[in-house]
């Protein structure tokens, strides 16, 4: 999965990025133009393309004067007054947009506690008292809305992300007290083991999916909480419209080529007539074989516009538009297999900085996907009760699944002699498929790598790739 973030500019019309993702394949895997056409790659890559999460930082939600638990408090107040359409929509955007935000800063701050190897318990309680402030303000508005005369239809937005926002409590607790129980003894960790308590109590309570309801199944329970994310998340994700890039001028050179090839036929057929008359023998041959030569320059004409005008169109275009319906933005991309001496200068010293062979003759095959972006600031983020959007991420995920099929036994046997004595060992067979980025900003170029190391299991790592000596 790779992740791109374009900010909007909001001085411009319109803004515009590229950027080009290569993908090194060893040639044992028979990744090629014939095994490998386009459908299939766009059927084994997948575009999400979603605003990015305003820039907050944890004890900014009780902090902040435009919070976004202060914006929800305004809005609730103000739907519970008039339960209007449109309160309801913004309502329930506000509600999803301050659960994903605060669901996302959790999992963040817990993310880099996790990186510190003796992080001090005062940082730990300090981290915790800002969640229960939060979740204690948060559910004043739920009971809020929960005693007021709204139809239940309109409460059930602030118990979804009421339910997720304890489900990723509990959750990011669990991760932190998991990292730290070798650090602290499990009288120290007590408030962490509180909070997943009392989170679980709560749920049961509320009548929520909780761990501690016997009635419930864990399949089930996962499944709940899969979809709540996926509902909260959505104020985020943007809709999008797939067409074929080029097709009105693809099928104006198709005409084109037809309307040649017919004037040629045509034009025989008269000659031959004026010549030799009508129902003649010449005349018929001359028909016939203006016909042939009609059909093939029509097919060869076709292929050359088609192929000349390629080079200008993408694949697809993508029509990105918010919940509102309004066009926001454009995506098009494109899918090509490129020879080694068409990458440039940048990208081959990149990819040939640590090979440990590193020679031609090892081939690789390259794929190259482009991505071209356009954004409308003007429409950008008008549909969410935010103004703190300023940029879009586009995710994009690479299934390869189908690259395994070519892969050899996963492990493979070596023999070690130590001390005289041979010794039998096992070493995973792996495949490295790297992928190089090029990435087109208003500040310059960036470049960024991946290696994706692969056996016939699956793949194994992700490792980022410093392009730095």
């Amino acid at each position: 999965m790779i992740n791109v973030t374009y900010d909007k500019i909001f001085k411009r019309k319109i803004s515009e990025y590229t950027s080009i993702t290569y993908l090194f394949f060893p040639d044992s895997l028979n990744i090629n133009n014939n095994t490998y056409p386009s459908t299939k790659f766009y059927n084994d890559v997948r575009l999400f393309i979603k605003y990015n999460t305003p820039n907050y930082k944890i004890n900014e939600i009780i902090e902040k004067a435009d919070s976004p638990l202060v914006k929800l408090e305004k809005q609730t107040k103000k739907f519970i007054k008039n339960n209007s359409t449109k309160n309801s929509l913004l309502y329930e955007d506000q509600v999803k947009m301050f659960a994903s935000i605060f669901s996302s800063l959790l999992s963040k701050q817990t993310d880099k506690f996790l990186t510190i190897q003796k992080l001090s318990f005062i940082k730990i309680d300090d981290y915790l008292d800002i969640i229960s402030k939060i979740l204690t303000k948060y559910r004043v508005l739920v009971d809020k809305t929960a005693t007021s005369s709204l139809h239940l239809d309109s409460k059930r937005f602030i118990y979804y992300a009421d339910e997720h926002i304890s489900n990723v409590v509990e959750l990011q607790m669990t991760r932190l007290y998991n990292y730290l129980q070798d650090q602290f003894s499990e009288k120290e960790l007590i408030s962490i083991i509180k909070i997943i308590d009392f989170e679980q109590k709560y749920k049961k309570k509320k009548a929520y999916s909780s761990p501690k309801d016997k009635s419930i199944r864990s399949e089930e329970l996962l499944y709940k909480r899969n979809q709540l994310k996926k509902y909260i998340d959505s104020v985020f994700f943007l809709k999008q419209e797939i067409r074929k890039d080029g097709t009105v001028l693809e099928q104006t050179l198709l005409a084109i080529s037809a309307g040649f090839a017919m004037v040629f036929s045509t034009g025989i057929a008269f000659y031959f007539q004026q010549y030799y008359g009508n129902f003649t023998t010449p005349f018929f041959i001359a028909l016939v074989v203006g016909y042939m030569l009609k059909d093939r320059i029509k097919g060869v004409m076709s292929m050359l516009f088609v192929s000349k005008s390629s080079s200008l169109f993408y694949d697809y275009k993508i029509k990105i538009t918010n919940s509102l319906d309004k066009k926001i933005g454009l995506f098009k991309e494109s899918f090509a297999f490129i020879p080694f001496n068409k990458l440039g200068l940048a990208i081959t010293k990149y990819r040939f900085k640590d090979r440990i062979i590193n020679t031609k003759s090892l081939r690789e095959q390259i794929i190259q996907y482009k991505k071209k972006v356009i954004i409308y600031p003007e429409k950008f983020g008008n549909d969410l009760p935010d103004e703190d959007i300023v940029s879009l991420t586009d995710i994009t995920r690479f299934n390869f699944q189908r690259f395994i099929q070519y892969m050899d036994d996963p492990e493979k046997d070596f023999i070690l002699v130590k001390k005289g004595e041979i010794h039998n060992k096992v070493a995973d067979k792996v495949y490295p498929i790297n992928i190089i980025q090029k990435y087109f900003t208003k500040e310059g170029i960036e470049f960024n790598r991946f290696r994706i190391i692969m056996s016939r299991n699956g793949i194994k790592r992700i490792e980022k790739v410093s392009i730095f000596d």
